[in-house]
């Protein structure tokens, strides 16, 4: 139960939470997260591709294909 203030005083306090537990008010899901193997792959992810828009740049001057992949990140997922 979620230790709320509603009026500031303890006892109404108390029971308007149990109230509301008893109509199912925090009979909510537990948020799904992402384990750190998939946060660390993700983040693997974007160091590369951090990396290769780096080289890109400075042999270049500018982003290879960069009208291409802007089109490409613009479609949706």
């Amino acid at each position: 139960m979620k230790n709320t203030v509603y009026t500031g005083v303890a006892c109404d306090d108390r029971r308007i939470a149990a109230e509301l537990q008893a109509m199912g008010a925090f009979d909510q899901a537990q948020a799904d997260e992402k384990s750190a193997l998939v946060k660390a792959f993700e983040a693997a992810g974007e160091f590369i591709t951090w990396m290769r828009w780096k080289g890109e740049v400075g042999v270049y001057g500018c982003r290879v294909g960069a009208d291409y992949a802007r089109r490409l990140e613009a479609m949706p997922a």
